[in-house]
C-alpha cells in the first residue's frame, strides 16, 4: 500500500504571470503583453517610455539617465546656498519696482540665477538641482517680503476692528502681486536653465 504525499505548492511563482495572462510589474492589476526591451519586465502603458530603440520601463530609463548626472550631495548644498543668496536681494528689488519691470526681468533673472548656480557647481548636472533652486527662489521671495508682511500685521493691530477684512485682503493681494509674478517668472527661468542640465 502506497501513500500519496501532497506536493507543496510552489511559492516562488512569478506574480506577474497568472493562468497564461501577464500583468504589469508595477500595476499588478493591469493586464499587459508589453515588455521592456532591455530588462524584459512586463509593463503597462503608464509605465512604458518610448525611446528611439523601442519601449522601455521607467526603471531602465532612469538607470540609463543616471549616467548623465554627476552632481554630488555637496553640489546640492552649494546650489541651495548660492540660489538663496541671489534670490533674497532680487526678490527684495522685485517687490519694489513696477509690474512691467517685473514682467520684463523676472524670467531673465531666474535664468541668471540658474546659470550662476550651474557654474558654481562646476557645471555638474544634478537630477534635482532645478528643484532645489526653485524652492530657494520661493523661500528668498518669502524672506524678502517679510518686512511688508510685518508692517501689514502691525497696521491691522493698530487700527483694530475698524478695518474691513476684504480691504485688508485686497491690499495684501495688490501689495504682493509683483512678488508673486516675479516668483513665477524667476522659477520658470531657473527651471528652463537647469532642468536638463544644458
Amino acid at each position: 500500500m502506497s501513500t500519496v504525499v501532497d506536493k507543496p505548492e510552489d511559492v516562488s511563482v512569478d506574480p506577474v504571470e497568472s493562468d497564461g495572462r501577464t500583468f504589469c510589474a508595477i500595476h499588478t492589476a493591469v493586464e499587459t503583453t508589453l515588455r521592456c526591451n532591455k530588462c524584459g519586465r512586463y509593463m503597462c502603458v503608464k509605465c512604458a517610455v518610448r525611446t528611439p530603440v523601442g519601449y522601455r520601463c521607467k526603471q531602465c530609463v532612469h538607470e540609463q539617465q543616471d549616467v548623465y548626472f554627476s552632481a554630488s550631495q555637496k553640489d546640492y548644498f552649494i546650489a541651495a546656498a548660492v540660489s538663496l543668496a541671489l534670490a533674497i536681494p532680487t526678490a527684495y528689488v522685485a517687490s519694489r519696482v513696477g509690474f512691467f519691470i517685473v514682467i520684463l526681468l523676472g524670467l531673465p533673472v531666474g535664468g541668471f540665477i540658474g546659470e550662476i548656480v550651474h557654474r558654481t557647481v562646476g557645471k555638474r548636472r544634478g537630477r534635482y538641482t532645478w528643484q532645489v533652486v526653485a524652492a530657494c527662489i520661493v523661500i528668498g521671495a518669502i524672506i524678502a517680503t517679510m518686512p511688508e508682511i510685518a508692517q501689514l500685521g502691525l497696521l491691522t493691530q493698530v487700527r483694530g476692528a475698524r478695518i474691513d477684512s476684504g480691504a485688508v485682503l485686497g491690499g495684501m493681494a495688490l501689495a504682493f502681486l509683483p512678488s508673486l509674478i516675479y516668483v513665477v517668472l524667476a522659477v520658470g527661468g531657473a527651471v528652463a536653465r537647469l532642468r536638463y542640465g544644458k
